[in-house]
């Protein structure tokens, strides 16, 4: 009935008569109409103000996204659903078709990806629980890596006016990382299999990363290179104590046989054997002891104790100059079949990985003359 704003507000005017002039009208549907009223008013001032913004472009149209044209959402290792679904794959648990399109996406032949999550924690767990990888440098480069560092240079030259620079014969040497494997085989009884998902989580995170603490202690200390990470004590080169034991001399030796840039972040390392049977006894040209044990340092210098290291040798370094790399995650492949008879199942997990010395002169080794 009433299209437009002046329509209404005359219209109002009338009735606000009415109320005023007749004593006998019927207020209920008088007022019942003015909130018709108010309504149609408000709803033409909002057609208005819509029709202002668009012809202000101060509205964009959004664009309807057909069905068929939505982007499948993908589950990487980081996700939740993820998490859920390798644990309960685990466990033998039905997975859901979220979960299953979850697993597909992180399996390969060498298994499927340990989620990102669970990885993280066993990455903490071992920089915690380690004696020599929690110091070192570590990576997370994806394929064979090659990283340069200075092999012989000379030094910067102080030149006058006028005068001419020479051309340096400097060197750039390249520690070459590849991808070798640490392969750990982990049984699961059936009963813990079948544990809530952060018990089991737990488990495999415990399990996983105190094995891999102590193969990669060890191949940082004396590895080969072969079929793991190549060691500082196969790379530096050992000199000699002067005698048969240590004495107070080869300890300075040693802490003066590498420069002063290195020796600011550099470490005493040793076994709990040599440190307590040979250099706690022995004394400064003062008759002071230079094992201090309640600072556990050794002539000022920080101590740490590595049984990986053999008795009688110590070796003396900026740990950092050392680089281990984590060439990919690891992955873990469950089989039912070592284990058909008791009900438990058999999980081979493997990383690969690759260390090596970034930094040539960060350290020096001495051992006792034979």
């Amino acid at each position: 009935m009433f299209k437009t704003l002046k329509e209404i507000n005359a219209r109002k005017i009338e009735i606000r008569s009415i109320l005023e002039s007749n004593a006998d009208c019927n207020i209920d549907d008088l007022e019942k109409e003015l909130r018709e009223l108010d309504e149609k008013a408000q709803a033409i001032e909002k057609r208005a103000e819509l029709a202002r913004q668009i012809g202000a472009s101060e509205i964009v149209a959004s664009e309807i996204v057909k069905p068929q044209e939505k982007e499948e959402r993908s589950y990487g290792a980081d996700s939740k659903e993820y998490r859920s679904a390798f644990f309960k794959s685990i466990a033998g648990v039905e997975l859901n078709e979220v979960e299953k399109r979850a697993m597909t996406t992180n399996a390969s032949s060498a298994g499927v990806a340990v989620p990102t999550a669970t990885m993280n924690k066993i990455y903490e767990k071992v920089a915690n629980e380690s004696v020599v990888y929690g110091l070192v440098t570590v990576t997370h480069l994806r394929g064979n890596v090659s990283i340069p560092f200075e092999g012989n240079t000379a030094p910067v030259e102080r030149k006058g006016e006028g005068e001419d620079a020479q051309v340096a014969e400097d060197t750039l040497d390249e520690l070459k990382l590849g991808a070798k494997k640490y392969i750990k085989v982990v049984r699961l009884t059936f009963e813990l299999e079948n544990t809530a998902i952060d018990a089991l989580e737990d488990y495999i995170v415990s399990v996983l990363s105190r094995k891999l603490v102590e193969a990669i202690d060890a191949d940082i200390i004396n590895g080969d290179g072969t079929k793991g990470a190549k060691g500082i004590l196969r790379t530096v080169e050992a000199t000699e104590t002067a005698g048969t034991t240590w004495t107070f001399d080869d300890v300075c030796a040693l802490i003066g046989g590498i420069k002063a840039k290195a020796r600011k972040n550099a470490t005493l390392m040793m076994s709990t054997n040599t440190l307590y049977q040979q250099i706690k006894t022995i004394k400064d040209d003062h008759k002071a002891p230079i094992f201090d044990p309640n600072n556990n340092k050794v002539l000022g210098r920080d101590v740490v104790e590595c049984d990986d290291i053999p008795d009688g040798t110590i070796l003396f370094g900026d740990f950092n100059g050392y680089m281990f790399n984590w060439n990919k995650d690891a992955q873990i492949a469950k089989s039912g079949e070592a284990g058909f008879l008791s009900g438990d199942s058999v999980f081979r997990i493997i990383a690969l990985a690759d260390g090596g010395l970034l930094n040539l002169g960060a350290f020096a080794v001495k051992t006792v003359k034979a």
